[in-house]
């Protein structure tokens, strides 16, 4: 994350305070689809492991959750066994959310570099820093860096949010089953 905001730095200074030049742009270009490889690779080197954390968590999350709410606070250490699993949750819910921050944040970062280029002043007699700028802030528009895990899903707020709704659904149908037997 660091290191997209050093970049989009980098550019933004080469941009106020430097002559654009064609070669520069594409060294821009370069750099960016550099990033994007290494997130692709990222995504694809560690989508199993992903998949598999996410799907545990869900698991372990909704379990513990159910746990939670049919447990007793009357029987010996009753409360200290929910503080327990509350705490379990929100370090699998924390660990996801950090994960989500910062995917989130490489898209930000290349949406502020694209910004910034609508706003670079070129010269009208410049096209082929024209055409180079223009490559480049479509690059990114049309296609932004996404962390993906393969053809299963992407990382994203939606995806958590969705998976979310139905960990609560299914939480809420397990509750009233509950009832129904006690």
């Amino acid at each position: 994350m660091n290191l997209v905001l050093q970049i989009r730095s980098s550019i933004i200074y080469s941009i106020e305070r430097e002559r654009l030049t064609s070669a520069k742009v594409q060294r821009w270009r370069k750099l960016v689809h550099l990033i994007r490889m290494q997130a692709n690779f990222a995504g694809d080197w560690q989508k199993s492991r992903q998949i598999m954390l996410i799907i545990g968590a869900i698991i372990q999350a909704t379990g513990l959750t159910f746990m939670i709410l049919t447990s007793s606070f009357d029987v010996p250490n009753g409360g200290f066994f929910v503080f327990m699993q509350s705490s379990y949750v929100l370090l699998f819910a924390g660990r996801i959310c950090l994960k989500i921050y910062a995917a989130n944040t490489i898209d930000h970062e290349e949406s502020m570099i694209a910004r910034e280029l609508i706003f670079a002043k070129i010269p009208e007699a410049q096209f082929s820093i024209q055409f180079e700028v223009k490559f480049l802030h479509d690059m990114i528009n049309q296609k932004p860096c996404l962390i993906k895990f393969g053809s299963y899903g992407t990382l994203s707020k939606s995806l958590i949010l969705g998976i979310g709704s139905q960990v609560v659904s299914y939480i809420s149908g397990l509750m009233q089953f509950f009832q129904t037997q006690s």
